[in-house]
């Protein structure tokens, strides 16, 4: 049995003992029937979109991206969302209403917003902004690990909601991983915006992916609540 089996079984018990396409032509608002673009999309395949109008929903990220994307390529105040999938992209001219970029709080906050997609001198995709809201918070569907678990391609791309308790282990090239166990099972999380101890309890959001070695992994997590 691998350390990564062995510590899912361990996790799981300690789960039980404590925790029961893009929109061509000019702009308008975003209202009504709007079609949204997909981050991810804009990233994969940048030509297709270049110089076109796009709406999206997205993370706000402010200054700090989640993943390398490069130097900001317009301004030092570009600032950077995260898609669905977790795919960073740069945003340069309006800001959300209400949000800065230098402020944590305002980091990981839904918003839609209208704007262009152009590209660097090197192809890097990139959104010159027209309008951008912050969206009505709307809470992430809460399921139990194993509905991840029994159908891992039917939930990948989906943005949910866990709670359980979290682990730590390391793998066979001794590099440390997170895990978050419930009553159903356990799954890895990708990265922690911040480290909490062994056995906190966390409500958490995030987006379900695959891990190097095809088992479902969480990514883009965001934390609700942590409790000792």
């Amino acid at each position: 049995m691998s350390t990564r089996s062995r510590l899912f079984g361990l996790c799981l018990a300690a789960a039980l003992a404590c925790c029961a396409p893009a929109l061509a032509g000019e702009p308008s608002n975003l209202r009504g029937n709007t079609v949204f673009t997909a981050v991810g999309s804009i990233v994969r395949d940048p030509a297709t979109f270049k110089g076109s109008f796009i709406s999206l929903k997205a993370t706000f990220l402010g200054w700090k991206a989640d993943q390398d994307i490069g130097a900001p390529p317009v301004t030092r105040s570009d600032w950077i969302v995260r898609g669905e999938d977790g795919s960073n992209i740069y945003c340069t001219g309006r800001m959300p209403e209400g949000l800065r970029p230098s402020d944590p709080e305002a980091r990981g906050i839904r918003i839609s917003l209208l704007g262009q997609v152009m590209l660097t001198p090197e192809g890097k995709p990139f959104i010159i902004v027209s309008e951008a809201t912050p969206l009505v918070t709307e809470p992430e569907p809460m399921i139990a690990v194993s509905q991840i678990l029994f159908d891992p391609i039917g939930m990948k791309g989906r943005t949910i909601g866990l709670l359980g308790v979290l682990a730590k282990g390391f793998d066979q090239r001794g590099r440390r991983f997170y895990l978050l166990a419930d009553p159903t099972g356990a799954i890895t999380l990708d990265r922690l915006p911040k480290l909490y101890p062994r056995g906190t309890i966390l409500q958490i959001k995030g987006t379900v992916d695959h891990d190097e070695n095809g088992l479902p992994m969480l990514t883009g997590v965001e934390i609700v609540s942590a409790k000792p």
